[in-house]
């Protein structure tokens, strides 16, 4: 008996569908919140092809939002989110209501990234068993979403089309050398972040991709997006958040790693 699909917005291909792509949202959004994106990107002639499979986190306690249950993909803490481990307290709300004080040292919810990462991989898995090509497959996605993306990516067993990640960063780095896989290094990345981004750091987002490349993979010019590596591009003005120019530049990407006319 086959698996009962992960609750996702799905917006169809415009014309004949030979290819997909999986956005997953950020903290506190659901699928719904890249709709329009995906109805805009999808009117490009060379994006016509593409069905956009768009899943909803479900809620949960999260500590960044003092323990009120928002959608997540997996808890969160913001000294964890800077890169800092130094102990600061929580406000965090009880289930009775009230408000308590938790001391926190920073941390990676492994638990929660890794099981979100299997909703990930399910989706993928699903799609190939409907006929599709993993190669036709495209992983995507903003913050939460792109560290899913990212991590899923380089680790599943599947050999995808690309991976696009928006304002995100590499989560599990310490246990990273024994989930990476073989083809990693020839996976297409657009790796885009804004250059005033108070949430993800710039400098934190270059320490994941100088850690990536001690993997193999190569850092590549914005003018080989498409190829195999890390094309990352920085965005002027630009915060915690996508812009047209971001958007332009992954439907660009999106029309390179599966194009229209290569089935």
């Amino acid at each position: 008996m086959a698996a009962e699909p992960y609750p996702a917005l799905v917006v169809p291909a415009a014309g004949k569908h030979s290819a997909t792509i999986i956005f997953v949202h950020g903290l506190g959004d659901s699928g719904h919140g890249w709709k329009a994106a995906a109805e805009t990107l999808g009117q490009n002639p060379s994006l016509q092809h593409i069905k956009w499979i768009l899943p909803h986190a479900h809620s949960r306690p999260v500590t960044i939002s003092n323990g009120k249950e928002i959608p997540a993909w997996f808890d969160i803490c913001l000294n964890a989110l800077k890169g800092s481990e130094e102990q600061h307290e929580h406000v965090k709300v009880t289930p009775s209501g009230n408000l308590q004080k938790v001391a926190c040292n920073g941390f990676e919810d492994r638990e929660g990234i890794l099981q979100s990462v299997q909703i990930v991989n399910d989706i993928i898995k699903q799609e190939v068993e409907s006929g599709l090509g993993a190669d036709r497959i495209v992983l995507g996605g903003f913050s939460q979403g792109g560290a899913l993306s990212l991590l899923t990516g380089l680790t599943t067993e599947y050999k995808l089309g690309g991976v696009i990640a928006l304002s995100a960063l590499l989560h599990l780095q310490k246990e990273f050398k024994d989930m990476i896989t073989q083809h990693a290094p020839s996976l297409p990345i657009f790796w885009a972040h804004g250059d005033v981004d108070s949430l993800a750091p710039t400098k934190l987002v270059e320490q994941s991709i100088g850690f990536l490349t001690s993997f193999g993979i190569s850092r590549l010019e914005q003018e080989e997006l498409g190829k195999p590596g890390i094309a990352f591009v920085i965005y002027a003005g630009l915060g915690h958040s996508s812009s047209q120019d971001e958007l332009r530049d992954m439907g660009e990407f999106m029309s390179r790693v599966v194009p229209v006319d290569s089935v």
